[in-house]
């Protein structure tokens, strides 16, 4: 009998910040170092970010490499492998070690407002701008959204949310357990990092 193994996933890291087609150079900023990329570089950056169809699944290599294929951007394997040795792109899986590394160096923090919910769907939370809404969430990912930006690694948030929860007479273990929460949210993260919702940075004290 076999096991089935969490996929491993496309994160990117890094927030953009310059744009300068006239030269060929995109600007992303990882914690305290700018990052100057080109353009084929910085698509494939932006596709780490999700599907462009918005269709979720798991972000994968094969699936970013596939829909660079469809856009006639070359050479995307090699790009991304060289994103991920920079430190603006990383390969995790929800639910394996290496979905918790990734959450012990990084942050979530928010691009846009978080808009709440609403008497018609109160466990529905909705992200985005006033009269557009970009993602909608449970209300544990939401609580993620607005405050994990205030720790300084988005395991130490998952920590903080199941401690929360547990304090409060939940017994739910994939609300207490701070796993269990992580592997929710980065089984589900880019249905906020594809619309720009939230990014990924990193932190320059130790964690």
């Amino acid at each position: 009998m076999t096991t089935d193994q969490p996929a491993v996933q496309v994160y990117p890291i890094g927030q953009l910040i310059g744009v300068r087609a006239a030269v060929d150079q995109f600007d992303v900023r990882v914690g305290a170092t700018l990052h100057s990329l080109t353009s084929a570089e910085f698509g494939v950056w932006a596709m780490a970010h999700g599907p462009a169809d918005h269709v979720p699944r798991p972000w994968t290599p094969a699936e970013l490499a596939a829909q660079a294929t469809a856009v006639d951007l070359p050479e995307a394997p090699r790009r991304l492998a060289e994103l991920v040795e920079q430190g603006l792109v990383a390969l995790a899986a929800a639910g394996a070690e290496s979905g918790r590394e990734l959450a012990m160096r990084v942050r979530m923090v928010p691009l846009v407002l978080g808009l709440g919910n609403s008497a018609h769907a109160p466990d529905a939370y909705s992200v985005g701008l006033p009269g557009r809404p970009l993602a909608v969430l449970s209300a544990a990912a939401y609580d993620l959204f607005e405050w994990a930006h205030m720790e300084t690694s988005l395991w130490r948030a998952c920590e903080g949310a199941a401690a929360t929860a547990a304090r409060v007479g939940i017994t739910d273990v994939t609300a207490t357990d701070p796993g269990a929460v992580l592997t929710s949210l980065l089984g589900d993260l880019h249905r906020l990092l594809t619309p720009n919702a939230v990014y990924l940075d990193t932190w320059a004290v130790d964690r």
